[in-house]
C-alpha cells in the first residue's frame, strides 16, 4: 500500500485502464430514458441495495435535468423496515440537499397516488418506496403511473421491497423492471488484509426492457458498479483500489507536499 501511495505522490503510476463499455447497459441506463421503472430485491435482506440503485440511477438522471430534483416518496412500513435517506450520505455522493424533497406516506395507496402527482410536477426523477402487494399495485395502477410519468417527460423508479423474489411474476405497464442484489465482496486469499472499498457494487438481472428486446437474458445475472464521478453504471468487475486518485489536498506534511507537486 505505501509503495502504491508513493508512486501515485510521484506521478509514476500506470495510466488507468480503459473501463470496458457495455452497449447494452449503457441504452438501459441513458439518462434521457424516462418512463416507469421497478426495481424488487432479490431477497428481502437486499432491499437496501435496491434503495442504493435506485439512489445511483437517479444520480445519473439528475446530471442531465439538474434543475429538475429529485423526489423521493417513502411510505411508513417500508421507511420502518428501511430506515429514511441520509442527507449527509446523500451529500457525500453528490446530491445537494435543495434537490431533494422527500414525502411520507401512510399507505400503499397514498404512495401510488403521490408518485403519479410528482411525476407530474417536473421533477427530473420520482423515486417511491412502497409496501405494496400484487393487489395494491396492478396494471391498472402502473399504466396511470407510466402515463404520468411519460407526460411529465419524467423518469419514475417504485421500489417493491414487499415483492422480493417475485420480479418475474409481477405484471406491470412499466418500461423496465430490474431484480437486485447486493454486490458480492472481491476474492480475498485467506489471511490478507481486508482491501479496501471501491466503487458501488451490485448485482443486476434485468427482468424486463422495453425497447431493448434479446439484449438481454431475463435469467441472467451480471455484476455492475456504479461510479460517481461520472455518475454511470458500468459492467467492470468490482476493483477493491480504483486508480483515480483524488485532488491533492493542501493540508498535507511539507515533504509530502513537495513530492506531489514536484
Amino acid at each position: 500500500m505505501r509503495r502504491r501511495i508513493a508512486a501515485l505522490e510521484a506521478g509514476g503510476a500506470p495510466a488507468p485502464a480503459a473501463v470496458p463499455r457495455d452497449e447494452g447497459l449503457s441504452r438501459l441506463f441513458d439518462p434521457g430514458r424516462g418512463g416507469l421503472r421497478e426495481a424488487l430485491p432479490a431477497r428481502p435482506t437486499d432491499a437496501a441495495a435496491a434503495a442504493g440503485f435506485a439512489f445511483a440511477l437517479a444520480l445519473s438522471r439528475l446530471r442531465l435535468r439538474p434543475q429538475g430534483g429529485i423526489v423521493w416518496i417513502a411510505e411508513d412500513m417500508a421507511a420502518r423496515e428501511l430506515g429514511l435517506p441520509y442527507g449527509r450520505g446523500l451529500q457525500a455522493a453528490g446530491l445537494p440537499p435543495e434537490l431533494l424533497v422527500l414525502a411520507r406516506t401512510h399507505r400503499p395507496r397514498e404512495t401510488l397516488w403521490a408518485m403519479e402527482e410528482a411525476l407530474k410536477s417536473g421533477a427530473a426523477v420520482v423515486i417511491a418506496e412502497s409496501w405494496a402487494d400484487a393487489g395494491a399495485y396492478d396494471l391498472t395502477a402502473s399504466r396511470r403511473l407510466a402515463l404520468a410519468a411519460r407526460r411529465g417527460e419524467c423518469a419514475g423508479l417504485l421500489l417493491l421491497p414487499r415483492a422480493a423474489g417475485a420480479a418475474q411474476r409481477l405484471a406491470s405497464a412499466a418500461e423496465a423492471r430490474f431484480e437486485i442484489a447486493a454486490g458480492a465482496p472481491p476474492p480475498r486469499a485467506e489471511g490478507a488484509p481486508r482491501p479496501l472499498p471501491g466503487p458501488p457494487a451490485f448485482r443486476l438481472r434485468v427482468v424486463k426492457a422495453r425497447g431493448l428486446v434479446g439484449a438481454f437474458d431475463p435469467q441472467a445475472w451480471r455484476d455492475i458498479v456504479f461510479d460517481h464521478q461520472e455518475a454511470e453504471f458500468h459492467g467492470a468487475p468490482f476493483h477493491a483500489l480504483p486508480r483515480r486518485a483524488s485532488a491533492t489536498p493542501f493540508d498535507r506534511p511539507a515533504l509530502a507536499q513537495k513530492r506531489a507537486f514536484a
